[in-house]
């Protein structure tokens, strides 16, 4: 199977939400790994803290996929369907 990193980023451009939803998960699930190696925490700690590194992962996450959405615009990149339902689209008349 060849995946090349322009692929991987088109997937990425097209499918923000679930990008985002896998960082966060796989986030948890290393930090709860990482969390498990610590034998002086209680279990409910180390369950707080995984849940604190995975959501700071997201939230890094989040402000990346931002501040790509605003380059794309800037420069131009980023294609703007017709059909997009959050994009705004100005009246062309004005109904009397």
């Amino acid at each position: 199977m060849d995946v090349s990193t322009s692929s991987v980023a088109a997937w990425c451009q097209e499918n923000k939400l679930r990008a985002i939803g896998g960082v966060w998960v796989s986030g948890l699930a290393a930090s709860m790994a990482y969390n498990a190696t610590k034998p002086g925490m209680k279990t409910s700690v180390k369950v707080i803290h995984s849940r604190l590194y995975a959501q700071a992962l997201t939230l890094t996450c989040l402000l990346g996929s931002a501040a790509a959405e605003a380059y794309d615009r800037k420069y131009g990149s980023a294609k703007d369907l017709p059909d997009d339902p959050f994009l705004y689209k100005a009246p062309t008349h004005v109904v009397k």
